[in-house]
C-alpha cells in the first residue's frame, strides 16, 4: 500500500490522504479519491483529472503542503499552476507503482484533483487566478 496525500483544486482544505495498493490502476485511484470524498465529489470517477503535483515533469519536487496553504492564501505567485500541473494522470491502466517512486518525502501533496463544473459540492475559490485554467468556467468565491 502506498499513501498519497491529495487536494481538489480550487476547493479550500481539500487536502486529503488516500490508501491504494502500488499495483492499482489510476482508474481505480480515481475510484478512491471519489470514495474518500463522496461530499466534495459529486459526478463519475472516471470524470476526474489527476495530475501528478510535481513541478515540472519527471524528477521535479513534490508540492509542499506549506505551499499548498500560502497558494490559497494568494502568497505565491499565479505562475505554480503551471509549474505544478504539467503531467497529467491521463491513461486509466497506468500502474500507480509506474507513476509514484517507491519512497514519497513526507509533508507533500501528491495528487492534484480536478473536478469537472458542476461536479462538486463545495465552494470553490479562486486565489487570485492560481487554478483559474484548471476551473475555467467555473463558479467561484472570491
Amino acid at each position: 500500500m502506498v499513501k498519497l496525500f491529495c487536494a481538489i483544486v480550487g476547493v479550500a482544505g481539500s487536502a486529503f490522504e488516500v490508501d491504494i495498493d502500488e499495483g492499482a490502476s489510476v482508474a481505480a485511484l480515481k475510484k478512491k479519491i471519489k470514495e474518500e470524498k463522496p461530499n466534495k465529489i459529486q459526478c463519475d470517477a472516471d470524470e476526474l483529472q489527476l495530475f501528478l503535483a510535481k513541478k515540472d515533469k519527471g524528477d521535479g519536487a513534490w508540492l509542499k503542503s506549506k505551499d499548498l496553504l500560502r497558494m490559497r492564501k494568494g502568497e505565491i505567485p499565479n505562475e505554480v499552476e503551471s509549474r505544478y500541473m504539467n503531467e497529467e494522470l491521463e491513461d486509466p491502466t497506468d500502474k500507480i507503482c509506474s507513476k509514484f517512486p517507491s519512497t514519497i518525502p513526507d509533508g507533500t501533496i501528491h495528487v492534484l484533483v480536478v473536478v469537472p463544473e458542476q461536479g462538486t459540492s463545495a465552494p470553490l475559490v479562486s486565489d487570485g487566478g492560481v487554478f483559474d485554467r484548471c476551473i475555467s468556467g467555473a463558479a467561484t468565491v472570491d
